[in-house]
């Protein structure tokens, strides 16, 4: 009778074991799942505010040369989405961004701080986008963390072992496995308890992020280029 206790109480635990698995793993699963959608909203950024800002100053330099050169300026090593640009844009006249103002008494004044206006513009996203990037970094290190301390607390050997001996009715487990798991092979209950995102692939799929200068550090910089881009144009600037 005694051991029928004993049998019985090692049983519940190691089933409350098991269950607490299931609940932390499907938090764990959450947590992942969040922030791939965060990595989805990242490029989506890069895509919709960076890329057009960046097509924005290409406009207005319209050279490919001097595009090369405000990359430079910038530290970049080539310029972000110039093929793309050079796609779908000809380099015949200056392209001017009818969102900013035109500041200036003469035209070369108004062109340049266009082109400044539309760098600090380029800047701020720049700024906004890698705080988005540090956010989703913080959140692979808590998942990271949680899985790491998961893995310490839970031995999946022994969970395995433990389902074979548990009621496959049982609301928890056949929530979380499915009333099918009776006839699967090791192998496929290997698959079904390992996350199925690795955490290292979520580090890789966050983008690595140059820094660029702050406007006022190459305002100089950015006022001869636009010298030089208005000298070359000045005769297809009528509508500035």
């Amino acid at each position: 009778m005694s051991y029928d206790i004993e049998k019985a109480l090692a049983y519940q635990i190691k089933k409350e074991i098991a269950q607490r698995y299931f609940r932390l793993r499907k938090l764990i699963e959450d947590d992942s799942a969040n922030v791939q959608q965060m990595l989805q909203r990242l490029n989506e950024t890069y895509q919709s505010q960076i890329k057009p800002a960046f097509f924005k100053i290409y406009g207005l330099l319209a050279s490919k040369d001097l595009i090369e050169k405000f990359s430079n300026i910038l530290g970049l090593e080539t310029p972000p989405f110039l093929e793309e640009f050079l796609k779908n844009n000809d380099l015949e006249r200056p392209i001017l961004p009818q969102d900013l103002d035109r500041r200036g008494w003469f035209k070369e004044s108004r062109f340049t701080n266009l082109l400044l206006d539309a760098y600090e513009e380029l800047f701020k996203k720049w700024q906004d986008y890698n705080d988005q990037r540090e956010e989703v970094l913080e959140e692979l290190d808590i998942v990271k963390e949680e899985v790491e301390q998961f893995t310490r607390n839970y031995s999946l050997d022994e969970i395995m072992h433990f389902l074979r001996t548990l009621n496959m009715e049982d609301e928890t487990t056949s929530k979380t496995l499915g009333r099918t798991i009776e006839g699967r092979k090791l192998g496929e209950l290997d698959k079904k308890l390992s996350f199925s995102r690795d955490i290292k692939e979520l580090y890789k799929q966050v983008p690595d992020l140059e820094t660029i200068p702050e406007p006022k550090n190459i305002k100089n910089q950015l006022e001869r280029l636009a010298h030089e881009a208005y000298s070359r144009h000045k005769e297809k600037l009528d509508d500035l």
